[in-house]
């Protein structure tokens, strides 16, 4: 059996196919049309930093985590060429937290469905919660496990059923959708796109 490649390992390989060079156009959406508080927000797995970017463009103050420092020397590149501010974190958030909270908004794109142990789902629902404001909202972009690829690659999977059980205990589901990654390889694959609010009790 191959072993699996980590983030970190793929970037060092250029290896990055989910990186696109622009902000995804689900968040654009999502912070375009709806009310959501201008304030402190983190981009969990953030990677080159383009949606980062783009929400500090947008008034937010960002901090941008991931596990890769490859990544990470690309976003800050990215930043200072835009001429905007963002906080670049390496580490894991779901060791320790991140500097900045606790957050208005949390944003991932493909980092929740990363994890393949229903456990390590739960919990990373609760760290989220954990580092946002009261009635902070989390918007996930979720591989859809109603999608049949075939032989093709993709994202991992998660059914509906599964992304509730892991976030109900922390969070209010606001709305779950399908929709598509903003992808540069076509078709582009099938998501979960999740708004949820972090509940008070």
């Amino acid at each position: 059996m191959t072993k699996k490649k980590s983030f970190v390992e793929r970037y060092q390989e250029n290896d990055t196919p989910w990186e696109i060079n622009r902000p995804d156009h689900n968040l654009i959406d999502f912070v375009s049309g709806l009310p959501v508080p201008v304030g402190a927000a983190i981009d969990l797995g953030c990677g080159t930093g383009d949606n980062c970017i783009w929400l500090a463009g947008q008034g937010f103050r960002v901090t941008g985590c991931d596990l890769s420092e490859i990544a990470l020397d690309q976003a800050r590149a990215k930043a200072e060429q835009a001429k905007v501010r963002c906080t670049f974190y390496q580490g894991d958030f779901m060791q320790s937290p991140p500097p900045g909270a606790p957050f208005t908004f949390a944003f991932d794109r493909g980092c929740f469905h990363t994890f393949e142990v229903p456990a390590v789902w739960h919990r990373f629902a609760s760290r989220v919660a954990d580092i946002l404001e009261d009635n902070g909202q989390w918007l996930s972009l979720i591989g859809n496990k109603d999608e049949d690829r075939g032989d093709r690659e993709g994202p991992p999977q998660l059914s509906a059923s599964q992304i509730i059980e892991a976030v109900e205990p922390f969070f209010e589901i606001i709305s779950l959708t399908r929709g598509h990654f903003d992808f540069d390889r076509s078709p582009a694959p099938l998501i979960w796109i999740c708004h949820m609010r972090k509940r008070t009790i």
